[in-house]
């Protein structure tokens, strides 16, 4: 009966982990088919829906951490703070470099030293070089399916079920929660890759597909981290 609690405390509710995760496209899809202009000025701009929820999940998922790292001793190791802190930075890094820093909202100038290196002439990193965008970018996506979609049917196959006494395993790897996130955030790109895998001109519906996987890859961040939080409260023993 304890353990049946503890389990129940763990969880995030449903309405985050199951339903909020595929409004995104149920709301863009048929505004794109049925609205283009409004699409492309409200959902799709640099101040569009997307372009901003994006962030503003990423600032949540660094809240989120924050938090943790202040509870970080009652993890059981070095590691996995070191892992935590690594995360938390990259929510941040993700909100700064999706909204340029500030730049889009406050509209202010490119400083000259970044507007000569930087491919769109903006305060960001990610146009400056590979290493900042692309590379950065497949580790996530390599994390989100290995971590996010692989891990979690593996252990639904094999009917195993982690608990706080596994160690290290049971606060690195994501919950099932994050399941039908990451399986968003992978399968919204396919479109795409197939598009290019098959030398195919246009697709029937053509949208930017990288916005929308980068909408999915912040609020999977979100997710796991508040999922360690969850694991955190509902074994205060550790």
């Amino acid at each position: 009966m304890i353990e049946n609690t503890a389990r129940y405390q763990e969880r995030l509710p449903r309405w985050l982990w199951l339903w909020f995760p595929p409004i995104l496209l149920l709301v863009i899809v048929p505004i794109k088919i049925l609205a283009p202009e409004f699409y492309a000025a409200r959902i799709d701009g640099e101040l569009g829906l997307i372009e901003l929820a994006t962030p503003l999940l990423s600032i949540a998922g660094a809240v989120v951490g924050i938090q943790l790292l202040r509870q970080a001793s009652r993890l059981p190791s070095n590691r996995l703070r070191l892992w935590l802190l690594a995360t938390t930075l990259g929510c941040v890094y993700f909100a700064g470099e999706e909204l340029s820093w500030g730049q889009h909202l406050f509209g202010w100038g490119t400083p000259d030293y970044i507007e000569a290196v930087n491919d769109q002439e903006e305060t960001n990193l990610h146009n400056i070089s590979s290493w900042f965008d692309q590379k950065p970018r497949m580790l996530l996506e390599v994390w989100v399916l290995v971590g996010g979609v692989i891990w979690p049917v593996y252990r639904w196959r094999t009917r195993s079920m982690p608990t706080a006494g596994d160690g290290e395993a049971y606060w690195f790897w994501p919950s099932t929660e994050c399941l039908p996130t990451a399986l968003l955030a992978i399968l919204v790109r396919l479109p795409e890759r197939i598009k290019s895998l098959l030398d195919i001109e246009q697709l029937p519906l053509e949208l930017r597909f990288s916005e929308p996987q980068e909408y999915y890859f912040a609020l999977f961040l979100l997710l796991y981290l508040a999922s360690i939080r969850r694991r955190l409260r509902a074994n205060p023993s550790e």
